[in-house]
């Protein structure tokens, strides 16, 4: 989670060899267009580009952010907020929030989101992956996804002292010789606190959990981060995967904004794409073609909305913005799955100089105790209602029937295979401690369509917090638990007071009903936003098949966040890398007949 704000702003292109001011002319033509150079396109572009034989542009209209402190510095991320690095994306007012609008974020520049974000490396328990086959995804899994997870990454082992301040893993799920460095923050707060931060979630039932990248989230523990532990400075997908390779003679880096993907002119029964349109920074409308394949990188919120510009989309939301349909696909900009974020801040009697990454995952049984069976069966229950709530909100354009059999994926997941539902930051710094939380498999359904044809940049989104009454159930429930954490010795001896939410606002004895009115009062957006163009079964509301292949087209894929079909336990950095590693496999061996 991070907080947003965005300040327009251009750039020079960054292109090498090329002179860094040239820009495409309307002939320019390459093997695959990537759209987007953010954690999966640079990624891709890497992966494309390997062979000289093929020749690969990135579009996006970022900048170079490898001299700005804040994005190289572990700890200086907060201060990248009202930023020209932010995109100021804000949700359309919330109904079950009393009409509140929502900042919404995603990074701007080269490197995307992963310029942003708190760093944070956790991918999600083995039974949320497998559950994407039930999906209509053969072969995407969580043994699949491990090995993509250890190929791309170059794990930095802790120091001594760092394991006695909580930084374990076990090595058999770690990678040596990837390009992303993932290790533990030197600045890892040392000391008392980890240890009573340790205790207490024991004597509540959280035990340690070595490494929570291992396909099993539940319980405490010290999270790493994609940096480099000995230089010390952020780990992003340009550090990774961009700037090494920016001089390959193949690999063109070309500044704009994509609006729209054009289409060649044939009687083809299947549409393919012939290259997109990009506006530069002067203003000027340019085209560049494709050869082979147009790939939108260009994350949940951004990539749905270049679909529906392009004729791709439901039928009934291109008419109303004069967009000819290419491709009836009702289920792009649909789906949408966030997840709200709540937070809880304390004083404490002493100062703690450091920084505490610290994640508690628990399941509906450690929320819920004895009562979990009874809310697993008024749950299911509930099922077809709420897939009919989500039906209506798509104009019945996705079936209701669809959605049950997705939301009965999820049911399983929670109360059959025990997946975690729920994570907790406990944190210090200073004199401040910090609990933020939020419901990690969220039943409610948003969405993100085009507010204008006119205007790429303005989007509605609608993430519909708390439409589906559990989800606000299972947030409150993490605040108490939370709460509890915090009373709870021996960390209850370095806690003053509660700051935030005050006691007039949320009494130490609140009823269920003032949790509730904290909860809509006060979530915010967990900034992991996905589902938007999912992966997964076309009858069911998919946009892309097993292959990231856009359905009714020939040559577009979708290789971002909005593929992922559920939400995941873990934080999305990790598992979009690993995606965007198992893309470019599949697209190497398509054009090698593999």
């Amino acid at each position: 989670m991070v907080p947003s704000r965005r300040i327009l702003v251009t750039l020079a292109l960054v292109a090498a060899p090329w002179p860094p001011q040239v820009l495409a002319s309307s002939t320019d033509s390459y093997d695959y267009i990537i759209v987007g150079a953010g954690t999966c396109g640079l990624l891709l572009a890497n992966r494309l580009s390997q062979d000289a034989n093929y020749t690969v542009a990135i579009i996006d209209p970022g900048a170079d952010e490898r001299d700005n402190p804040n994005v190289v510095d572990p700890l200086g991320w907060l201060g990248l907020t009202g930023t020209s690095v932010y995109w100021n994306y804000s949700s359309i007012p919330q109904e079950k929030l009393g009409g509140r609008v929502l900042e919404y974020d995603a990074g701007r520049g080269i490197g995307g989101t992963s310029l942003i974000n708190g760093m944070t490396y956790i991918r999600g328990d083995k039974a949320q992956f497998d559950a994407w086959e039930q999906l209509g995804n053969p072969g995407w899994n969580w043994t699949t996804m491990l090995k993509h997870f250890k190929k791309i990454e170059q794990f930095f082992p802790p120091l001594p002292w760092q394991e006695t301040a909580g930084a374990l893993y076990e090595d058999e799920y770690h990678g040596t010789s990837g390009e992303m460095h993932v290790g533990f923050n030197p600045a890892l707060l040392s000391g008392s606190f980890y240890g009573d931060v340790k205790a207490s979630w024991a004597a509540l039932g959280q035990t340690l959990n070595r490494d929570a990248s291992s396909g099993d989230t539940a319980g405490f523990d010290v999270w790493p981060q994609t940096l480099d532990p000995v230089k010390n400075v952020r780990w992003d997908a340009a550090t990774a995967f961009y700037w090494p390779v920016q001089d390959r003679p193949n690999l063109a880096l070309l500044n704009g904004t994509v609006s729209r993907i054009l289409w060649k002119n044939d009687e083809a029964d299947v549409p393919e794409a012939s290259g997109v349109e990009y506006l530069t920074p002067d203003g000027n409308i340019k085209t560049v073609n494709a050869r082979r394949e147009v790939i939108l990188s260009a994350g949940a919120l951004r990539t749905p909305l270049i679909l529906e510009l392009s004729g791709i989309g439901n039928p009934s939301i291109l008419n109303g913005l004069g967009i000819e349909t290419v491709v009836n696909s009702p289920g792009v900009g649909e789906n949408l799955i966030d997840q709200s974020n709540v937070a809880l801040t304390y004083s404490t009697k002493e100062s703690f100089p450091g920084y505490a990454p610290y994640a508690t995952f628990v399941n509906a049984t450690s929320l819920f105790g004895d009562g979990v069976e009874a809310l697993a069966a008024s749950t299911k229950k509930s099922l077809p209602i709420w897939a009919q709530q989500i039906a209506a909100q798509t104009n019945g354009v996705i079936s209701a029937r669809a959605i049950e059999h997705r939301l009965q994926v999820q049911h399983d997941l929670i109360f059959k295979k025990g997946v975690t539902i729920a994570e907790i930051l406990s944190s210090a710094s200073g004199t401040t401690a910090i609990s933020a939380y939020w419901d990690t498999l969220p039943f409610s359904r948003g969405s993100v369509h085009l507010s204008s044809a006119n205007d790429i940049n303005t989007p509605a989104i609608n993430p519909r917090f708390l439409s589906v009454d559990f989800d606000l159930a299972v947030q409150v429930a993490v605040g108490r638990l939370a709460t509890k954490f915090w009373t709870t010795a021996p960390i209850s001896a370095v806690i003053e007071a509660r700051v935030d939410p005050n006691s007039t606002i949320l009494p130490d004895n609140a009823t269920d009903a003032q949790w509730e009115d904290f909860t809509r009062s006060s979530l915010i957006s967990n900034s992991h936003s996905l589902g938007t163009a999912a992966m997964m079964k076309r009858e069911w509301g998919g946009v892309v098949d097993s292959q990231m292949r856009v359905y009714g087209t020939g040559n577009v894929r979708v290789v971002d966040a909005s593929v992922l079909p559920m939400q995941v336990s873990g934080h999305l950095t990790a598992t979009l890398y690993a995606v965007a590693e198992r893309a470019g496999e599949m697209i190497v061996g398509d054009r090698s007949g593999l």
